[in-house]
């Protein structure tokens, strides 16, 4: 059986494979925290939730500021584990476009590199504009 051909240099596939991987492993580590992070609040409490008593499963104190991460995570809180998955699940987007700028720059496609750099900045543009309201 003949060799699976490879892709010309700077062919557009050059870093697809990474990307995937980027993508793939940020949406699974991030969708786990958040399912992670819903389980230990149903195993604190939230029998109530599931009868539909109206409470609410993550506490009055869900609403964490970043500063507050890394202290709720200490103490396992599942507003903390939660906000974690949903940081990764937004940042993995960002990251795929990084990785495929890195990949297009070391295909020597600098126009797509550009293309990454614009849309990575209209990312950070977005996510701060929507941070300030």
């Amino acid at each position: 059986m003949p060799p699976a051909p490879t892709p010309a240099h700077g062919a557009p596939e050059s870093g697809a494979r990474q990307v995937a991987l980027v993508l793939r492993i940020g949406g699974a580590l991030g969708a786990a925290l958040v399912v992670a992070g819903l389980a230990v609040a149903f195993a604190q409490g939230g029998a109530g939730w599931l009868h539909g008593s109206g409470d609410d499963p993550l506490g009055g104190d869900a609403a964490m500021r970043l500063s507050d991460l890394g202290g709720g995570l200490r103490h396992g809180r599942a507003g903390a584990i939660i906000l974690l998955g949903t940081i990764i699940l937004a940042a993995t987007p960002a990251a795929g476009v990084v990785t495929a700028g890195v990949a297009w720059l070391r295909a020597r496609r600098a126009w797509l590199a550009g293309v990454a750099v614009v849309v990575l900045l209209l990312l950070v543009l977005a996510g701060s504009l929507g941070a300030a309201e």
